[in-house]
């Protein structure tokens, strides 16, 4: 047997490559508790009048559960509204219809419109709360905002709007109930801050007028010798600017041209003046009716009415009376 040797010259190297070994570990999706607004604040309070008007709307806000933990989460959210485009530096929040006039209203945490909701800082605070339990759905929960007009406002009709106005939504949570701050900004194992914005305030003031009328007493009198005369006055409220007219009705016994009481014995007969001097009838036909307007502020218009009984020496003693209507139109 033989044996065949080779020599190697050098040395023997032996070239490695290394191999970059790169691990990833990707965990799943984090979620963080937290609340949000969804969507923008919008009240709308469709007709209102001089009698004012409410609506109500809301925030909805949506808080988060723990979503790996098995804890249940017990939220405190407080909410903040601030002055729209129309409101700053004024007393209430207002609305503009663009033409000069603005119709005053202002928003509320309760249904009795007793408690304010105002901007950061404000007080009363308005805070809702939510329980969430662990698991995967987020809780929503809806903030109502009670919103009114102001009664006894003298503005043009028409179209009124508010935009801008500011939302914060503070939340703080805890794992048990309580340890939270009243305005939502301490406390707890967490929370933060979110803002939200409004779609609008709006409302349409109505051309709505009212008119009363006190009563026309000619007090008692042994049957008249001479004409027997009495006073009334009827009142006219519209909206500012508004143009109207005012006409009375024949009563309930008209007869041949004459107005008549009516009593237990028979009929008096009267008549309605619109003047002191009792030479112009007051009736409800184009030239016989009161017109006028009311002013830029809105005020009540106080018209008299003058009544006349002519003499009529035969009437029956006894209590006479009789309805008329009063009509106005704008």
């Amino acid at each position: 047997m033989s044996v065949t040797r080779i020599a190697l010259p050098g040395r023997l190297r032996c070239l490695c490559a290394l191999a970059k070994v790169v691990l990833m570990l990707v965990c799943g999706a984090a979620h963080a508790q937290s609340c949000y607004v969804s969507g923008a604040f919008n009240l709308n309070f469709g007709t209102v009048t001089s009698h004012g008007g409410s609506s109500t709307s809301g925030v909805d806000i949506v808080c988060a559960p723990d979503y790996s933990g098995g804890r249940t989460y017990y939220y405190q959210m407080c909410l903040y509204m601030g002055p729209g485009s129309e409101s700053a530096g004024q007393p209430t929040r207002r609305m503009t219809n663009y033409n000069g006039w603005y119709l005053d209203y202002d928003l509320y945490s309760d249904p009795a419109h007793t408690q304010l909701i105002g901007a950061v800082g404000s007080s009363p605070v308005y805070r809702v709360g939510a329980v969430v339990p662990p698991g995967d759905a987020s809780v929503t929960t809806r903030a109502d905002v009670y919103g009114m007009v102001y009664p006894n406002q003298a503005v043009a009709a028409g179209n009124y709007q508010e935009h801008n106005i500011p939302g914060t939504m503070r939340y703080r949570f805890n794992t048990v109930s309580g340890g939270i701050s009243s305005d939502c900004s301490s406390g707890g194992i967490g929370g933060g801050s979110v803002g939200f914005s409004s779609s609008g305030v709006l409302a349409t003031f109505e051309n709505t007028c009212q008119v009363t009328a006190t009563d026309l007493d000619f007090g008692r009198t042994i049957p008249p010798t001479q004409a027997v005369d009495g006073v009334s006055t009827i009142h006219v409220q519209c909206p500012a600017n508004t143009p109207w007219q005012v006409g009375l009705g024949n009563g309930l016994n008209y007869n041949a041209g004459t107005r008549r009481m009516a009593g237990q014995r028979g009929f008096v007969g009267y008549q309605l003046y619109r003047d002191a001097s009792r030479t112009r009838e007051w009736g409800n036909t184009e030239d016989t009716m009161v017109a006028g307007s009311t002013d830029a502020s809105g005020n009540v218009v106080d018209l008299q009415l003058y009544g006349r009984v002519p003499m009529q020496p035969d009437a029956a003693v006894g209590e006479y009376g009789d309805t008329v209507v009063v009509t106005l139109y704008y």
